[in-house]
């Protein structure tokens, strides 16, 4: 599964950065183990926390972030 996540407003057009134009999730949550959650690569917090310590963490600033959690690719906006 691979998974395209837009957080908070992007500076640039999604459609800019990625290939496949399908958004998987828009919201404003920036705790990275609820998105991880949300888009079912983990069971739980508690597990991304026991599992991907290096993955425990918010998402405050501007970025575009790429993550391989096992066979999954997520690329993620982080706008304002």
């Amino acid at each position: 599964m691979d998974a395209n996540i837009i957080i908070g407003k992007p500076l640039v057009k999604p459609e800019e950065l990625y290939t496949d134009e399908i958004i998987h999730l828009h919201t404003e949550e920036r705790f990275l183990p609820n998105i991880l959650v949300k888009i079912g690569i983990f069971k739980s917090v508690n597990e991304v926390r026991k599992n991907r310590s290096d993955l425990f963490k918010e998402l405050n600033d501007l970025d575009f972030i790429h993550l391989k959690i096992g066979k999954h690719h997520i690329w993620i906006v982080v706008g304002e």
